[in-house]
């Protein structure tokens, strides 16, 4: 039996997490673009579309030569990121005067060696590379440091349609409840380790199966894209960036 595409796998994991969130959606319905994003999604009474990107690369072991030493720069690592980002919003952009948001989906099932996991390189994949950049204030010292993006991003300077990027998240329960029961347990075996561990193996025989989706979702700094709502994508784990007042950059959203 030939094993699924991993750009199958992403598209029914979305499924999985649009299902579960209760939202309805039709599957790569006709637009009369020529181009037939994966999903046209209702979510209670808002309307969007979603185009879903996995991954099939060697990431930052592409063209790596045993017994050299590997490096990347980070324009290198992001490259796969940025090259789904641009694919994505082509597939979008026939859609960009519907007044729907639209919205690309990342999802890295097979686990490809890409830096996926981190919010901040999901930043710099869409608006440039991060670099450090500090004020030399008046007396002469050195003023705090912040990120700042740089170049090579994505949406940096192309395509303003674009509502979001949302990374799809995967956690075991078992993870979950394992992190739990060693905070809860860890200080009454010392250094005990033996102890902890055979404990450990005891519980573990009831830890719960399976796992959850969720998305971490970036609001883009676009003007003029219509904006994803806010009670859209807004499930218990996920998490949202949104634009600090000025629309400079992305920040946490709280509350």
């Amino acid at each position: 039996m030939k094993a699924p595409r991993i750009g199958d796998v992403a598209e029914a994991r979305v499924a999985r997490y649009l299902r579960e969130r209760g939202y309805t959606f039709e599957v790569e319905p006709e637009f009369g673009t020529g181009r037939h994003p994966d999903y046209l999604i209702t979510a209670g009474e808002h309307t969007l579309v979603a185009e879903v990107k996995a991954f099939e690369t060697y990431g930052i072991f592409e063209n790596a030569v045993p017994g050299q030493v590997m490096s990347r720069s980070l324009t290198e690592a992001l490259a796969p990121i940025r090259k789904q980002i641009k694919k994505a919003a082509g597939q979008l952009k026939g859609l960009r005067d519907r007044g729907w948001p639209l919205v690309i989906v990342l999802d890295n099932p097979g686990g490809r060696p890409i830096p996926f996991d981190s919010p901040y390189m999901i930043l710099s994949a869409m608006y440039g590379d991060l670099t450090l950049e500090a004020p030399v204030l008046a007396d002469g010292v050195l003023g705090d440091f912040r990120n700042t993006a740089g170049r090579n991003g994505s949406l940096r300077n192309d395509h303003p349609y674009i509502s979001a990027v949302a990374v799809v998240r995967r956690e075991d329960h078992a993870a979950q409840w394992a992190g739990a029961w060693f905070d809860e347990n860890r200080a009454q075996f010392g250094d005990d380790v033996q102890a902890l561990v055979a404990a450990f193996a005891e519980a573990s025989q009831g830890a719960p199966e399976g796992d959850y989706l969720s998305l971490e979702v970036f609001e883009t700094l676009s003007a003029v894209a219509v904006p994803l709502p806010r009670d859209v994508f807004n499930g218990p784990r996920d998490r949202r960036w949104v634009p600090n007042t000025d629309r400079s950059a992305l920040i946490p959203m709280t509350g």
